[in-house]
């Protein structure tokens, strides 16, 4: 199989430049305690941050350890993250699909 990485990697940024232009503010999204995002790398990840304005010491990471472990990354991001998080903690969770999809998940701990 042969993927074109970067062309996937920059569809990916326009389109979660996109949600993120309609929905951040709507939903408030500005300001949370965690932003559990999706990560396939240092470089995905540090994009991401870069594209959506987000505080990058916000972001705890996984691939470092485990590698790009997919979507899975999410789950078990939020997993690594539970008993750091506190009653009305606000977290994000972020996934962008390689078939250039976005969602988010507010979970108001």
């Amino acid at each position: 199989m042969r993927t074109d990485t970067t062309g996937l990697l920059n569809g990916g940024m326009e389109l979660a430049g996109d949600l993120w232009k309609d929905a951040a503010d709507e939903f408030d999204w500005t300001d949370m305690d965690r932003y559990i995002v999706h990560q396939v790398s240092q470089v995905h990840t540090q994009k991401t941050a870069e594209k959506l304005e987000l505080p990058i010491d916000r972001i705890p990471l996984t691939f470092p350890l485990l590698g790009n472990v997919g979507p899975a990354a999410v789950p078990i991001t939020l997993a690594k993250e539970v008993d750091s998080l506190n009653s009305g903690d606000r977290v994000l969770l972020m996934g962008i699909g390689s078939g250039l999809n976005m969602t988010c998940m507010e979970i108001d701990w």
